[in-house]
């Protein structure tokens, strides 16, 4: 029973926390974004990262941390109380919740598995000594897109490869290579297996400030820019409804993002990708430390205060 009652109440207040940080993260991130925005657009998609995987994090550490060792060292192991009805009902509920982002991140890899097996099938490694591998697909395959989440591959198809430059398609295979290199598919993974509703917007939000660094990282020069805006362009008429699987990542995430991309790459001599990465984290790492010595300080009173709010939810 004693057991039965850690777990019930770890998994009710991991709940708890996790709904309202989700709840506040959800409603609250574009204030944030724009008020802590970086510099660049790779230091904005690793902000949004963090913002949609704080909720989950903050949880799961805050449980292990100090539930758990709060109900472990201040509850008596010899007495017969129950569970609780709120407790075990906010238990359910939580294993419900974790299990749905199990079966979304599970069923999501298995779709792109099959789906990478039917791309892969016939293909050819165009580069067979490069860091991520790089294959030549057939005509009906996507045009030009990252699909894996341990081992992602570089997927071109021959339509692609017919109708791009030899520029354009170095700068669009760098795009791409970026994106692998950033596992943007792992984090994709995540986020179904962090799932939570009302997400979407901060979701999409990341996945077009990814875009924007991968096109960052794939341009050194005007140059690059209109070879890569010359790849856009042409891209959007290969295939341009055929659907990407679940963890994949194509040089057009979207036909909404094209002509803002587009224009961006264009000005590219206005808009220098090379601008400096914000500073925004010489004054986070003081305030981690301080929150990290506040905690270390406190860490009895805290593990008392939350078993005496066990306590309460249990009655």
């Amino acid at each position: 029973m004693f057991v039965a009652r850690c777990i019930g109440i770890s998994l009710a207040l991991f709940l708890l926390l996790y709904v309202s940080v989700s709840l506040a993260v959800s409603r609250g991130w574009d204030l944030l974004w724009r008020m802590f925005r970086p510099r660049t657009a790779r230091g904005s998609a690793r902000l949004l990262f963090a913002l949609r995987t704080l909720p989950f994090l903050l949880a799961s550490v805050f449980t292990v941390v100090f539930t758990v060792p709060s109900f472990l060292l201040l509850e008596p192991r010899s007495t017969d109380e129950a569970v609780g009805v709120v407790p075990l009902m906010l238990g359910l509920c939580c294993l419900a919740l974790l299990a749905a982002g199990i079966v979304q991140a599970a069923s999501a890899q298995m779709r792109t598995s099959r789906a990478l097996m039917q791309w892969l099938d016939g293909s050819t490694v165009m580069d067979p000594k490069a860091a991520v591998p790089v294959f030549r697909t057939r005509t009906d395959a996507p045009s030009l897109t990252v699909a894996g989440v341990r081992e992602p591959k570089v997927l071109i198809s021959e339509a692609a490869i017919a109708a791009l430059t030899p520029q354009e398609l170095r700068t669009a295979l760098k795009h791409e290579i970026a994106h692998a290199r950033s596992y943007d598919n792992l984090k994709k993974l995540l986020f179904r297996l962090s799932a939570f509703p009302g997400m979407g917007s901060l979701e999409r939000a990341w996945t077009e400030q990814t875009e924007l660094a991968a096109d960052d990282a794939a341009v050194s020069c005007f140059g690059d820019a209109l070879d890569l805006a010359g790849a856009l362009i042409k891209v959007s008429r290969l295939n341009p409804s055929k659907a990407q699987a679940a963890l994949t990542t194509g040089l057009l995430h979207s036909s909404t993002a094209l002509g803002a991309r587009v224009q961006r790459l264009v000005s590219w001599e206005n808009h220098p990708v090379s601008a400096p990465e914000s500073t925004h984290w010489r004054y986070t790492l003081p305030s981690v430390a301080g929150t990290l010595f506040l905690v270390v300080s406190t860490y009895s009173s805290v593990l008392t205060g939350l078993h005496a709010v066990t306590e309460w939810l249990v009655r």
